[in-house]
């Protein structure tokens, strides 16, 4: 049996930037806990019209 979790990264509202340093740190967090990154999702959404916010899932998995 499997055990999940779902850690979820956004951009700013307007910036739109992600912090790749932050996430590769919560990666290697996890992996020392023993949890392997399975996937990530992606996901766009509309703010104001004009602006847009990213949304990167990172889903890790490890035995239970």
């Amino acid at each position: 049996m499997r055990r999940y979790k779902i850690v979820p990264f956004s951009t700013g509202c307007f910036t739109g930037n992600l912090d790749h340093n932050q996430m590769e740190q919560v990666i290697n967090q996890a992996a020392e806990k023993g949890w392997e990154l399975e996937r990530t999702i992606h996901e766009t959404r509309s703010i104001a019209i004009i602006f847009s916010k990213e949304t990167h899932f990172l889903i890790f998995s490890r035995e239970a």
